[in-house]
């Protein structure tokens, strides 16, 4: 079997027509249990959504969902119903077999880039690091207080209804921008597609500093800056990563 070349669309509509599938594809994929409605969206999405709008080829396209699904953590088979759900909302029956090759090609080698714990998009460290990171300091917690209780998180928000493409663009700004400003060895990492936190000690000056980040790359960039205490078992931090990645609330310093 060939090269698929599937889809219509030319001239301008075809950037209006990748907009519009885009919807139905992300309605079927929720229906059929994606559980991060605001991570389902990756650049990689809209290439495939583009290349139909065009007529283009889809194996390439669909070789980068692969590989950008395995970068934060979606198993092949969540991935291969995502390609269905696409597959469907062009009118097809069932993914033709060169589309799912290419993703699972595109899975594997995401799923090696995975290893060394980095988005590839804005450069921080993943939600599996900030998770080890996090078991580290509440490390010897039977023996004595544990290097927890003298750290904090810190959350750097934006506003999740944000169009993805602007709200991406904004991450990487962010990412790098954070990175310049925490320079004593703190742990960023990216939670979701629209939240960074950085794990951070706690001390005097915090508060002041996160004022000065609020007023300056915050304003700047339309984003929330807080910060919360770490709680006093590794567990209860870990359900505060979970509601923090599910857009839990928020607890202001």
């Amino acid at each position: 079997m060939g090269e698929i070349e599937v889809g219509a669309g030319a001239g301008g509509r075809s950037v209006h027509r990748a907009r519009e599938l885009r919807t139905p594809w992300r309605h079927r994929s929720r229906a059929a249990g994606w559980s991060r409605s605001e991570d389902w969206w990756t650049p990689a999405v809209d290439v495939l959504c583009e290349a139909y709008a065009h007529g283009g080829e889809l194996t390439e396209p669909c070789a980068r969902l692969g590989e950008a699904r395995a970068r934060v953590g979606v198993g092949i088979g969540r991935a291969l119903t995502d390609l269905d759900a696409f597959t469907r909302s062009i009118g097809l029956d069932r993914p033709p077999f060169p589309m799912v090759r290419a993703l699972a090609e595109g899975w594997e080698r995401g799923g090696r880039d995975r290893d060394h714990c980095q988005d590839p998009l804005t450069g921080l460290a993943d939600r599996d690091y900030l998770r080890t990171r996090m078991g580290e300091l509440y490390r010897g917690i039977d023996d004595g207080v544990p290097a927890a209780f003298d750290h904090r998180l810190v959350v750097v928000a934006l506003d999740p209804s944000l169009d993805p493409w602007r709200r991406t663009a904004r991450l990487i700004v962010l990412g790098h921008e954070l990175r310049r400003f925490f320079t004593r060895g703190e742990s960023l990492c990216l939670v979701n597609r629209s939240r960074i936190a950085v794990l951070t000690q706690d001390g005097p000056n915090l508060a002041g500093e996160l004022d000065l980040l609020r007023e300056q790359t915050g304003w700047e960039h339309g984003a929330a800056v807080w910060s919360v205490p770490l709680p006093g078992s590794h567990a209860e931090a870990l359900s505060m990563l979970d509601a923090l990645d599910g857009g839990g609330d928020r607890s202001d310093r």
